[in-house]
């Protein structure tokens, strides 16, 4: 008769040195502690991170090539359809209308005291001279308009796109109140960076 496998030696060692009872307590207190400190330091981290993320996210450019700031002209609001002089052309501030113009691209042209409303609601105006039929550039404002990221307060794409009636200094000018950026030709990453840069800034920000 075969002998039965003996036991599995015991990994009790009598020789080794005895743990307290305190200092197993002292030992799970440090590593209790350990996972916490990890645990805060990594909310910390995440935390730091997200801010500067929204921070770079929501960091507006800095003024831009060719960029013009214009003497501001008051704010006032007229009764629609009369008549508005400005002491520049195209206006970038002055006199207004109370209802702005709908958001987005117009072949029409916009009258002035129109559109400087939306100036003053904190939208940017892009306005186009063509003496003659100009498809291709209509074509790209409308692309850029679907392109343009919603701004975060309302979220809408505060852009207003206008055929404008008098000749401008070059084909293209770019309006935010109080400023203005003539463009001899489209630009669409400059006309994103112009939406990004004013967005939002004007006299009477609402809706």
């Amino acid at each position: 008769m075969t002998k039965r496998a003996s036991a599995l030696p015991s990994k009790y060692d009598p020789s080794a040195p005895k743990v307290s009872r305190r200092e197993q307590l002292r030992q799970e207190r440090r590593r209790s502690t350990l996972f916490w400190n990890v645990v805060v330091l990594g909310t910390i981290v995440v935390f730091l991170a997200a801010v500067i993320w929204y921070v770079f996210a929501n960091q507006r450019p800095g003024p831009l090539p060719g960029e013009l700031i214009i003497p501001d002209e008051g704010a006032a609001v007229y009764p629609a359809g009369q008549q508005i002089k400005y002491q520049r052309y195209p206006p970038s501030s002055g006199g207004h209308y109370a209802e702005p113009a709908p958001w987005g691209f117009s072949a029409t042209p916009i009258p002035e005291g129109t559109f400087v409303t939306n100036l003053a609601r904190g939208g940017v105006v892009f306005l186009y001279y063509c003496p003659t039929a100009c498809p291709d550039v209509e074509r790209e404002f409308q692309d850029l308009v679907k392109k343009a990221p919603p701004e975060k307060t309302y979220n809408a794409v505060r852009i207003l796109v206008s055929s404008y009636q008098r000749q401008l200094a070059t084909q293209i000018v770019a309006l935010a109140w109080d400023h203005e950026l003539d463009l001899a030709q489209f630009n669409q990453d400059l006309l994103l960076r112009w939406y990004q840069r004013f967005v939002d800034l004007g006299p009477d920000v609402q809706p």
